[in-house]
């Protein structure tokens, strides 16, 4: 069963609430741990990068959708470009 877990984050000093499955937040986690980030810089990066329309909250949902799927493909990209790469892909 998929448990929802609300965090206080925090992106460019500002704190907002940010309502997850537990599954969502360890595949963040793992990421940051990959590419060796904190969460906040994570976060911040796809804050970035993300368009307009859409919320953080989906836009780290759709991030770590893509992130994945581009390290599913068998031209995956290096370890330090593939945050870069997966914003680039993402928007």
């Amino acid at each position: 069963m998929l448990k929802h877990i609300n965090k206080i984050v925090s992106v460019y000093d500002r704190k907002t609430s940010m309502r997850l499955t537990d599954i969502e937040w360890k595949i963040i986690d793992e990421i940051c741990y990959t590419e060796k980030l904190k969460r906040k810089a994570l976060f911040e990066k796809i804050q970035d990068n993300r368009s307009s329309c859409l919320g953080m909250t989906p836009a780290i949902r759709l991030f770590s959708l893509n992130y994945y799927y581009l390290k599913s493909k068998p031209q995956s990209h290096k370890y330090s470009d593939s945050v870069e790469e997966t914003l680039k892909e993402l928007l």
